[in-house]
């Protein structure tokens, strides 16, 4: 009846009148956020984190920027991270964010493309704006990672310190200070100035080693040097949930000091003015295994030291993040490197940055005594008898398993086989 009614409209009336109607528009995208360049930054970056708020699981952060004119002003909570391989997610436990400029409190927006920058408007006259944020730590596996817990902490500077943008990370000079729990020992690759109390006073670096140098503390803490007679100190610096768990007998620690010579050996370099491994024995602080240029962040088991015979899986996690200031950080894939912490990392030569370091690590292993030789052989025989028939490998490339980090993020699959996951790790190897 409706089209009937029409026909006899339009007969009548001739055409139906038209509404024009303007066709939309798309709405102009926003300027980006300067990119980084290779020049000085104007001043010294101050930093200090307040990692004593055990109670809560919170870091303060209060930071000096300074400012060389007036206007927009962009800070950043680094994002791509070398060792994660894609975008991290921490900008959502970031809270209390909160900025001055001689006394007074100055708005922020954040950026509308990337979340993880903030917009400041500076006034004339101003040197230097003030900036306090809070990082919340998770307090369950659920919620995220967990970096601090009632007799720990791991405090990786890029959750608890924002940077400008414009700039090489290399090109920003920082100043860093930590105030730590009473009575807490701490471990870090950055070089300490000096220590009052409670509060660590760091010598001045650039923002790119910052980034690079997490700081680990803890209640009960113990450190072997590794290299008593070598020419620069090699430590292992442990915390644990309780002081028993650091009662490592003295061949295990031999073991650990063969890993070194091994590795000298093997690589016959040394590139680095002090290396320190930075160990978790803990079932409450998140699992982790990451690398650093002269430190390294692991997570092992609470028996890891005390009872050496019971379990060996895993055991070259050491071996793996130590070969990785070789090969990673020493040297690094061309396109995963980048100026600073905001522009994306691209993984197609992961497969050696990570491939490598796996066949090396377990080598490492058998050499050193963390594996027995025969352990080394069988872990490899193994590795190869899981790729002779992947299903995913008639589709998907190894080289293709290197977006993976980015894609899948290590998200849980119920098809392995033949999704594929990070393959690039022992299809590399």
């Amino acid at each position: 009846m409706l089209a009937a009614a029409l026909t006899a409209l339009m007969t009548a009336g001739g055409a139906m009148a038209q509404t024009p109607v303007d066709a939309p528009v798309p709405a102009p995208m926003p300027a980006p956020v300067a990119a980084p360049q290779d020049v000085a930054y104007p001043g010294t970056l101050k930093l200090s984190v307040d990692a004593t708020d055990l109670d809560h699981r919170l870091f303060a952060v209060h930071e000096t920027l300074p400012v060389a004119q007036a206007g927009d002003f962009v800070v950043m909570l680094p994002k791509w991270l070398p060792g994660h391989h894609s975008p991290g997610t921490e900008i959502r436990r970031i809270a209390d964010l909160f900025v001055s400029a001689d006394g007074r409190t100055l708005s922020w927006t954040r950026d509308p493309l990337d979340m993880n920058a903030f917009h400041i408007q500076v006034p004339d006259g101003v040197k230097a704006v003030e900036v306090d944020f809070k990082y919340l730590s998770p307090v369950t596996a659920a919620a995220g990672r967990v970096t601090m817990t009632d007799a720990m902490i791991d405090l990786q500077w890029n959750f608890a310190s924002l940077y400008p943008a414009g700039y090489y990370a290399s090109r920003i000079p920082v100043e860093a200070t930590v105030t730590l729990p009473k009575g807490w020992n701490y471990a870090t690759g950055l070089e300490t100035a000096a220590r009052d109390g409670d509060v660590v006073r760091f010598k001045p670096t650039d923002y790119d080693t910052l980034v690079d140098s997490p700081l680990m503390a803890g209640a009960y803490f113990k450190s072997w040097d590794l290299d008593p007679t070598g020419p620069v100190p090699v430590r292992l610096n442990v915390a644990a949930d309780s002081p028993d768990m650091l009662n490592a007998p003295d061949d295990v620690i031999a073991i650990h000091k063969n890993l070194i010579q091994q590795a000298y050996k093997l690589y016959g370099s040394r590139h680095y003015n002090h290396y320190d491994f930075l160990v978790f024995a803990s079932d409450d602080l998140g699992g982790i295994g990451l690398e650093h240029h002269r430190s390294s962040e692991d997570s092992v088991d609470t028996d890891y030291f005390t009872d050496w015979k019971s379990a060996y899986v895993g055991r070259d996690l050491l071996a793996h993040e130590y070969t990785h200031s070789w090969n990673g950080k020493f040297r690094r894939g061309a396109d995963l490197w980048t100026p600073n912490f905001q522009v994306p990392m691209r993984d197609s030569l992961l497969w050696v940055y990570e491939g490598q370091t796996q066949y090396w690590g377990i080598v490492l292993g058998g050499r050193s005594g963390l594996y027995s030789k025969d352990q080394a052989l069988q872990y490899l025989a193994i590795i190869a008898t899981s790729y002779d028939n992947l299903p995913g490998r008639k589709w998907r490339p190894m080289i293709d398993t290197t977006n993976d980090p980015i894609i899948a993020s290590r998200a849980p699959q119920n098809w392995r086989t033949e999704q594929r996951s990070e393959d690039y790790y022992n299809e590399g190897l």
